[in-house]
C-alpha cells in the first residue's frame, strides 16, 4: 500500500509540473499572438531555461532568432540563428533562419564566405518545376509571422506576412 502511495504521489507531482510548464508556454504563446513581442521573448526564454527538452523547444529557438532578427540585435541574432541552423539543418524552418541570417550578412558586409555559401546553399538542390513555374514553401512562428519561400528557376524570393524581404539570384 505504501508503495502505491509513493507511486502516486510520483504521478501527481510529474502531471502538476507539467501542467505548470505547459501553462507557462500557452502564456508565451498568447503574448506572441496578441503582438507583445517583448514579453513573449522573455515568457519563451525563461520557459527554454527551465525545459531545455521539451518538445516545444524547436520551435521557440526560432522564436528567440526572430525576435532578435525583428528587433535589430544583430549580434544575438547571428549567434541564435547559426546555433539554429546547426541544430536543425533538416528542418524545413531552417531556410527561414537562412534567409535572415543572410540578410544580416549582406546588409553588414560581414564574413563574405559564410554569406556566399548560404547564397550556394539555396541553389544547391536541384529544381525539378513540373507544370509549375515556381514552387513555395510556408512557415507560420510562434511568434504569430508567417514565412514564405518562393523558389523560381532564376531566382529565390523570401516573404515574411506577405511582404518581401529578400530576393536572391544566382
Amino acid at each position: 500500500m505504501v508503495r502505491f502511495f509513493l507511486v502516486f504521489l510520483l504521478f501527481t507531482n510529474l502531471a502538476c509540473a507539467r501542467f505548470i510548464s505547459n501553462k507557462q508556454y500557452d502564456d508565451a504563446l498568447e503574448e506572441g499572438r496578441s503582438g507583445n513581442l517583448h514579453f513573449a521573448f522573455m515568457k519563451f526564454k525563461n520557459y527554454l531555461a527551465e525545459n531545455p527538452d521539451s518538445i516545444y523547444a524547436k520551435n521557440i529557438k526560432f522564436a528567440l532568432a526572430e525576435y532578435y532578427f525583428q528587433v535589430k540585435d544583430y549580434r544575438e541574432a547571428i549567434n541564435s540563428l547559426v546555433d539554429y541552423i546547426t541544430a536543425f539543418r533538416k528542418d524545413e524552418s531552417s531556410i527561414f533562419a537562412q534567409a535572415m541570417l543572410y540578410n544580416i550578412l549582406l546588409e553588414y558586409k560581414k564574413e563574405p564566405q559564410l554569406t556566399e555559401k548560404i547564397k550556394a546553399d539555396f541553389f544547391a538542390a536541384p529544381l525539378f518545376l513540373v507544370f509549375s513555374e515556381f514552387k513555395s514553401k510556408y512557415y507560420k512562428s510562434i511568434l504569430n509571422n508567417t514565412y514564405e519561400i518562393i523558389d523560381y528557376i532564376d531566382r529565390v524570393e523570401f516573404f515574411k506576412n506577405n511582404e518581401l524581404f529578400l530576393k536572391i539570384t544566382p
